[in-house]
């Protein structure tokens, strides 16, 4: 996952320096734009599938809103807010120029993935150690109506 993230910022860096070229002269570089596409979305995706698979019961999230930890809180809202601010920023920089999307949309993708997956392996671990953790959750699974 550490991996996958230090490629995700490689990728970041790589498709600013592209988008700073893009703004000055209105062409694009296949030889910056591909490996940014490459590593934005290879490392965010190779962060996030480990990060989904950390819990096996599934995250109950609103549920258990007031059980996770902060961190991944933090981490999963961020996540949120980078993929609406993505969406806002390639929806209206449509409006400016039709090719400048193109050149946004794998940068927030990208960080989107990271966030969203080691906020995942977060929720995913806390709900395990409290599935494990004598008078939590866990211990409830089998319980049943007082008279039956």
């Amino acid at each position: 996952m550490a991996g996958g993230t230090v490629c995700v910022l490689a990728g970041s860096g790589l498709g600013l320096l592209q988008f700073s070229t893009f703004l000055g002269d209105g062409r694009s570089d296949p030889l910056l734009l591909l490996p940014s596409l490459v590593l934005s979305l290879g490392g965010g995706y190779a962060v996030l599938f480990p990060g989904i698979s950390v819990s096996r019961q599934g995250v109950k999230l609103y549920r258990d809103w007031r059980h996770h930890p902060p961190a991944a809180k933090v981490l999963w809202v961020l996540s949120l807010a980078v993929a609406i601010g993505g969406l806002a920023a390639c929806i209206l920089s449509g409006l400016a120029n039709p090719l400048l999307p193109g050149q946004l949309v794998w940068l927030f993708t990208g960080i989107y993935l990271v966030l969203a997956g080691w906020s995942s392996a977060l929720l995913g671990q806390a709900a395990v150690v409290r599935a494990k953790a004598p008078g939590m959750a866990g211990d409830f699974a089998g319980a049943t109506a007082p008279g039956r």
